[in-house]
């Protein structure tokens, strides 16, 4: 499944402060636990936090039907 996109006014100013490698790093982390094999929620939306592997933890908001995830809050970073 191929996620699109969109950030909260939060999270587009933070990531717009990285080097283009780290915003490609937390977006490219977040697609795949969000697209590993789960089963979707009844009523396709899903809220949740995750911590990725690159020491940021991310809420969002995943509409499975359509297929896009709103990034809602960024914390964190890389060491």
């Amino acid at each position: 499944m191929a996620l699109q996109f969109t950030l909260s006014q939060q999270v587009a100013r933070l990531l717009s402060g990285c080097p283009s490698a780290v915003r490609g790093r937390v977006m490219r982390e977040l697609s795949q636990r969000l697209t590993a094999t789960r089963p979707p929620p009844r009523n396709g939306l899903e809220v949740g936090v995750l911590r990725l592997s690159s020491g940021f933890q991310v809420s969002y908001r995943l509409d499975r039907e359509r297929q896009q995830v709103e990034m809602l809050d960024l914390a964190g970073a890389p060491g």
